[in-house]
């Protein structure tokens, strides 16, 4: 364990410490993210805009010469419940300009105001208005940390049941991928963690899907469901995050059902890792760039990220 990794997990779990408190409300819980996400800042050579995509709330990130037919949809994790565009800001940007690509960092509804299925309606309103720009299928990301992964999967499932066009590629980032007691949230260690625990993670999952049985809770998680006819999807997990086993259990399910997948773990990390200033954090995002690039244009762009 390096000195850098050991300070960031330190600050990381004063950071779960100071949002989530021993019993949170979700009202709070926001304003303390977007309190302690205030200065946030794109890399240099990131130019940062809001609007809206399909009607619905977006911070997009510019890097220079981006070009007009391709784009990367992000979703932004945090339980279906808090967070927003500004929160994974450091991550999007170093995204858009490793990939010299434009991010949509989406800003959907949360529960439990708007439990499921809000979340990943929003998120289908937003992928079909790129489509509408005349952006290619073939030239689109869909990208997602945490809750974020779990709903670049739903849309993936949407689009394959609808017939739809599916985008190039999915990346997920320590996915949320079980929506059920079985989830290993609530069966492993979590003592190495410091941004999840078991008692959040089931409070997440009880705004997301409110008084819904367990049956159906499975019927929604993409660990349980078909993902025979996706796009090829890239992984990364950390080896301390409690998704760590739902993680490795979707590898299994990914190579049983000869889905393209290529799941990189990543040894004494933790809960979406990227987001922190970290020197692996840099080399994860740009391994991730990588493979996107390497999906839209056939070719990894090798664009500095400007840090």
């Amino acid at each position: 364990m390096t000195v850098e990794k050991t300070l960031w997990r330190f600050v990381s779990r004063l950071v779960g410490h100071w949002w989530f408190g021993p019993a949170p409300e979700w009202d709070r819980v926001r304003s303390r993210v977007g309190a302690g996400t205030t200065f946030a800042r794109a890399p240099r050579g990131v130019a940062v805009s809001t609007g809206q995509l399909g009607g619905i709330p977006v911070e997009t990130l510019t890097p220079r010469s981006a070009p007009a037919d391709a784009a990367v949809l992000y979703l932004h994790g945090s339980g279906y419940v808090i967070g927003m565009p500004r929160m994974v800001r450091t991550l999007t940007g170093a995204l858009a300009a490793a990939m010299g690509t434009k991010v949509h960092a989406l800003d959907y509804r949360l529960a439990p105001e708007h439990p499921h299925p809000a979340a990943i309606d929003d998120t289908l309103a937003a992928y079909r208005a790129l489509l509408a720009q005349g952006i290619p299928a073939e030239r689109i990301a869909v990208v997602g940390d945490s809750a974020g992964g779990g709903l670049a999967l739903d849309l993936a499932i949407r689009l394959r049941d609808k017939h739809w066009p599916q985008p190039a590629i999915l990346g997920l980032i320590c996915p949320v991928l079980d929506l059920t007691a079985n989830s290993s949230a609530f069966h492993c260690d979590p003592s190495r963690e410091p941004l999840l625990n078991p008692p959040l993670m089931a409070q997440f999952m009880d705004a997301y899907l409110p008084g819904v049985p367990e049956d159906v809770r499975r019927d929604r998680s993409p660990l349980y469901r078909d993902i025979t006819d996706l796009p090829p999807i890239v992984m990364h997990s950390a080896a301390d995050d409690l998704l760590a086993g739902d993680a490795r259990r979707f590898a299994d399910l990914a190579a049983k059902s000869a889905a393209p997948l290529r799941h990189r773990e990543y040894p004494g990390l933790w809960h979406v890792f990227h987001a922190m200033p970290m020197r692996v954090a840099h080399e994860a995002v740009a391994d991730l760039a990588a493979m996107l690039s390497d999906r839209l244009y056939g070719h990894h762009l090798g664009h500095r990220t400007g840090r």
